[in-house]
C-alpha cells in the first residue's frame, strides 16, 4: 500500500514503515500467554506473515494466565499456532538471560535478512501475585514457588555462571544489589514525600 514519506517518519518503528524504508528495524512485540486467546494476535502474525514483515513476536510465558494453569486455557502446542501461519517458531528458557540474549539476537539477525517474523516463547514464572490484591495465590502451591525462585532465578543463574567463567566477582553483584535497593528506597521515599497534585492537573495529558 502506498505509505509517503511522512507518514513513514511518524511511525518509525512499525514494521511495515521499516520494510518500506528499507532502514533494518525490527519490532519487537512482547505478550503473555494470555494473548494466545485473543484474535487480534493471530490477525497481525497472519498480516506479518504475508508481507514478510521483520517483527517477533515474544510470548512470555508464565504458566499461569491470571489465576489459571496455562494447560487449562492454552489448546495444542504454542508454537504450532504461530507454524501455522508459517512463521519460524523456537522456545527457550526464559530465566536464562544469555539465552534469550543470543536467540533475540539471532532472531533479529534473520528478520533483517528479509526473512520475515519470527515467534519466541520464553518459558518464565511469575513470583508473585497477578496483581497487588492477589495475595494467597490459592491456585498454586508455596513449594512451586520457592523452587523457582531458589533454582530458576534468571540473576543468581547469570551471576554463578559469570562467576564461575571468572568474569566477576561477588563483590560486583553485592554492590549492584546495594545500588539498586538504594535507588528503589530514594525513589520510594521521593514519591511518599511529594505534594499532591493540585486540582488543575486532572485532566492533563488527557486526550479522550
Amino acid at each position: 500500500m502506498p505509505v509517503d514519506p511522512p507518514t513513514m517518519a511518524l511511525a518509525p518503528r512499525l514494521p511495515v514503515s521499516a520494510k518500506m524504508r528499507g532502514s533494518g528495524q525490527v519490532a519487537a512485540c512482547f505478550f503473555g500467554d494470555g494473548a494466545l486467546g485473543q484474535g487480534l494476535l493471530y490477525e497481525t502474525m497472519n498480516m506479518a506473515a504475508l508481507w514478510t514483515l521483520p517483527v517477533i513476536y515474544v510470548c512470555e510465558n508464565n504458566l499461569y494466565g491470571e489465576y489459571t494453569p496455562c494447560g487449562e486455557t492454552i489448546a495444542g502446542e504454542i508454537l504450532a499456532r504461530a507454524r501455522a501461519f508459517g512463521i519460524h517458531a523456537e522456545s527457550v528458557d526464559g530465566q536464562d538471560v544469555q539465552l534469550v540474549y543470543a536467540t533475540m539476537r539471532r532472531l533479529v539477525e534473520r528478520a533483517r535478512r528479509g526473512e520475515g517474523p519470527a515467534f519466541l516463547e520464553c518459558k518464565t514464572y511469575r513470583y508473585y501475585g497477578h496483581h497487588v490484591g492477589d495475595v494467597n495465590r490459592e491456585y498454586r502451591t508455596r513449594e512451586e514457588e520457592k523452587e523457582w525462585m531458589s533454582k530458576h532465578d534468571p540473576l543468581q543463574t547469570l551471576a554463578s555462571r559469570l562467576s564461575g567463567q571468572g568474569l566477576a566477582d561477588d563483590s560486583v553483584f553485592e554492590r549492584i544489589q546495594s545500588d539498586v535497593k538504594t535507588e528503589i528506597d530514594d525513589g520510594a521515599q521521593y514519591a511518599l514525600a511529594a505534594p499532591y497534585p493540585a486540582e488543575s492537573q486532572v485532566d492533563e495529558d488527557v486526550y479522550a
